[in-house]
């Protein structure tokens, strides 16, 4: 089975598509939420570069799907650490959000360093996905509260983000974030 215009490479002794060329491919096959995951994964996973993906894109021109594809691309960002991290930015994209800061690194008052999925260091607002896997037992639920609690003491806003309002409350989960964007600063 051949891929017309893909360039192949030897995998474990096997021709195979590029990580770049598959990643495009697979993403041209999905809804936007789930295309964007699949080009942050593939730069998250340091087998392709962004201009493997460029040319990649281009190569695979003309077929279906690749327009939204090229459309995501500049969006594309390999800190993204979850499929559900990616479906939420876009999210804040599609409703006109400041694009956030991925994976921002808050330091806690006795030097601990936590990070925010996505932050507006100027609002001093963060959001948080919260996935059921992660937050899965006690310790892991007791570390989190201890790090949101300490992101608070530094005067910032925390904003949880879960599934639903993720895919069935865009909107509504939008607007929170854009609230607190547009609160004024407390001084500090």
């Amino acid at each position: 089975h051949q891929r017309s215009g893909a360039r192949l490479q030897r995998v474990a002794g096997r021709l195979a598509t590029s990580p770049a060329w598959t990643a495009v491919e697979v993403a041209r096959q999905l809804p936007r939420p789930r295309a964007l995951a699949t080009l942050d994964a593939a730069l998250r996973s340091n087998h392709c570069a962004r201009n493997q993906i460029e040319i990649a894109v281009a190569a695979q021109r003309g077929r279906r799907g690749i327009v939204a594809v090229r459309e995501l691309l500049p969006f594309a960002d390999g800190r993204a650490e979850s499929a559900m991290e990616s479906e939420a930015r876009l999210v804040m994209i599609d409703y006109g959000l400041p694009l956030p800061e991925l994976q921002y690194p808050i330091y806690g008052r006795d030097g601990e360093l936590w990070r925010a999925d996505f932050a507006w260091p100027e609002a001093r607002v963060a959001a948080e996905y919260e996935s059921i896997d992660w937050h899965s037992g006690r310790t892991e639920m007791m570390r989190d509260k201890v790090r949101l609690a300490g992101i608070q003491e530094l005067g910032w806003t925390v904003v949880p983000l879960v599934v639903t309002d993720v895919r069935y409350r865009p909107r509504r989960m939008a607007e929170r974030i854009a609230t607190h964007l547009s609160r004024p600063q407390m001084a500090s």
